[in-house]
């Protein structure tokens, strides 16, 4: 089995799968755009028999995977129930034998374009993953993991959240019952106001709330759930952390307060930023943080926590940099403690992950995956809590009946990592299990680049004339749309762009009756005026990476498929699409290395591939797009008039 693959990810969906799970052929669509990031779980301390997850989506842009181990020694009979909105569900059945695993690929199994959500009843106990990947509007990269729950509850809490500038704040909140149910959400802001939201649960149900709508723009937010029914909470957070690290996390909240909190992983080494985020919805009370490192002595802190707040330490400050630090937290009174992390993992992935703490250790700990692969680079930290030096074993077993074992000697009041690459290197479909004679607290945090493999569908990222202007680029590939002035003809009519603006640099281009966007897909800028007399959506720069392949963007007849010359200089490939129903329009596709289509051959939006992106730095050698901060490659469109069939106008890029 290929739990995790991130360059051959591969794709397992199977009513029953045996102990040696084989990969399928490779997929019919392979993308040249890499999703980098990092995720980051803790594992189960026991088997379940019940497990839920509140967030997931087969929207363009995500791919989702359900990762379920039995470590048991009988066999499993599994039913996975996967919930959408509106009360509606579907159910597939998993067999799994003893110590096998199943990788299901929810975007297959449930097809595109669903919110979902994910109840698993099964016969034994079980450790479960599920892991998702994604292009977060077409702009933000990365992935984010999430080890479940195993039972709903009426009270839900997060520590975790914002609504700051780059930061996108969601809620997920799953009902699995048969009842329908009401939640009051309370939103605890690091200003010590606290707000309050009736949201409908109906029956069989996911429900998403978009907290950034909710509470408004630039609030550090914990949050309450109460229902009246049970449910499962889960927290996704989508960012571009201070405008140089773009990835997303999620948590599931915690049912319970505690008065002790442990976190396992922790660092301050060069491209990690660290936080510790702390839900006090009692009165002002003093906190106590040890810092557990590897190799030396801990380090005690007390810091004061305000009444009915969410309070936020930064951890680089409190140790220093070059530390691997775990943590433990305690308090007079019951609070909630998250630890969310950004990196720029090896000056090369960038991204985030977030998880709950622990309110205790466990003598045992379970992980359905190494996530060990090609492209991955997985690591297990280990935290001992207690004043004795402690003997941990760490065994990576295989498919087949590969395995491998590590005996860690623990100091006390210690922290420990280990390399899970090396641990399972020739193990095929390798998962974990730790164990020690006395309680630890056991992470797998994991930096990646996933080749996405899900087929994507077509989407609009501008409308005119009654039509969608479809994107010349495939979700999985899109670095982000760039409106800007079309050349100084006023033949050029402005379009509207499809989805949320995040940059204007020119408002006073806008052309009347344009607004910035409708609909919430995907993300769009909007360059300075370069001076041209036209209006600011007239063109559009859709950016990619060399190599991607271009999709009309319109439906018409191909009337120039050509090679001209760029400014006069640089050689280039075009394409015109002559657009159905408005005769005299026709749509300019610039920018190509390769054409894939001839004059004369009739052209569908958003299907018929018309060329190939072109490397366009040896031209320009302008440095990262200021937007999108890669390379800068695009291909250009703009809308042309032609009067009926007048001369052909030059377009400039």
């Amino acid at each position: 089995m290929r739990e995790f693959r991130p360059r051959t990810f591969g794709r397992i969906v199977a009513a029953a799968l045996a102990a040696a799970l084989l990969s399928l052929s490779a997929p019919a669509y392979a993308s040249i755009h890499d999703w980098d990031g990092g995720h980051d779980v803790t594992g189960w301390s026991a088997p379940a028999k019940s497990l839920y997850f509140a967030e997931g989506t087969t929207r363009n842009g995500f791919e989702e995977y359900l990762i379920l181990r039995n470590p048991g020694a009988n066999a499993a009979e599994v039913t996975i129930r996967y919930l959408f909105g509106g009360g509606s569900a579907s159910t597939q059945q998993v067999a799994l034998e003893p110590w096998a695993g199943a990788s299901i690929l929810v975007n297959d199994a449930v097809g595109p374009d669903r919110d979902v959500s994910i109840a698993i009843d099964s016969s034994e106990g079980l450790a479960a993953e599920r892991q998702m990947y994604f292009n977060y509007k077409g702009v933000w990269t990365g992935g984010h993991a999430s080890r479940g729950v195993g039972a709903p509850s009426g009270t839900w809490h997060f520590a975790e959240g914002t609504t700051r500038g780059g930061f996108a704040e969601w809620l997920c909140l799953q009902n699995p019952a048969g009842t329908d149910g009401v939640a009051e959400i309370t939103y605890f802001l690091g200003t010590g106001e606290n707000r309050v939201q009736q949201l409908a649960l109906p029956a069989n149900s996911r429900q998403t709330v978009d907290v950034n709508s909710v509470i408004g723009p630039e609030q550090d937010v914990s949050v309450t759930v109460e229902s009246s029914v049970p449910v499962i909470a889960e927290r996704p957070m989508y960012f571009d952390y201070r405008s140089a690290w773009r990835g997303g996390h999620t948590a599931c909240g915690s049912e319970d307060l505690a008065r002790e909190w442990y976190f396992a992983e922790g660092t301050t080494r060069a491209g990690f930023e660290e936080y510790l985020c702390v839900l006090n919805p009692g009165p002002e009370v003093p906190v106590t943080v040890e810092y557990m490192f590897s190799g030396q002595s801990s380090a005690t802190a007390t810091y004061v926590l305000r009444a009915s707040a969410r309070t936020t330490f930064f951890i680089n400050e409190a140790v220093g940099p070059e530390r691997d630090v775990s943590i433990h937290v305690t308090c007079m009174q019951d609070i909630l403690c998250e630890r969310p992390m950004y990196f720029w993992y090896h000056g090369a992935l960038e991204g985030g992950h977030d998880v709950l703490g622990s309110t205790g250790g466990g003598t045992e700990w379970y992980f359905p995956t190494t996530s060990a692969g090609t492209g991955a680079e997985p690591w297990l930290c280990v935290m001992n809590p207690e004043s004795g030096e402690k003997a941990v074993t760490v065994e990576v077993f295989g498919e087949g009946g590969g395995y491998h074992r590590d005996d860690l000697a623990m100091p006390a009041r210690s922290r420990s990592t280990l390399d899970l690459s090396a641990a399972s290197a020739g193990l095929g479909g390798a998962w974990l299990k730790v164990s020690a004679p006395g309680e630890v607290i056991a992470e797998r945090p994991c930096y990646f680049s996933y080749e996405p493999s899900v087929e994507p569908g077509a989407f609009a990222i501008a409308t005119w004339g009654g039509i969608d202007i479809q994107s010349p680029i495939r979700y999985c590939d899109l670095l982000g749309p760039v409106f800007h002035e079309a050349s100084s003809d006023n033949a050029c009519p402005p379009m509207q762009p499809v989805g949320v603006c995040l940059r204007d640099d020119n408002p006073a281009r806008m052309a009347p009756g344009i607004s910035r966007g409708m609909g919430s897909d995907p993300f769009f800028f909007i360059e300075e005026s370069r001076d041209r007399g036209t209006y600011s959506t007239t063109a559009c720069d859709v950016q990619a990476k060399a190599g991607t392949v271009v999709y009309a963007p319109v439906t018409g007849l191909v009337v120039t498929a050509e090679s001209y010359m760029l400014y006069g200089v640089y050689p280039d490939l075009r394409v015109r699409i002559a657009i159905d129903g408005h005769p005299g329009y026709q749509m300019a596709v610039l920018h190509m290395s390769q054409l894939l289509v001839s004059v004369g051959q009739w052209a569908e939006a958003g299907k018929t591939p018309v060329g190939v992106v072109r490397d366009l730095v040896p031209y320009f050698n302008s440095g990262p797009n200021p937007y999108t901060r890669d390379d800068g490659n695009h291909t250009h469109i703009q809308i042309n008039y032609y009067g009926g069939g007048a001369g052909v106008r030059a377009e400039q890029p």
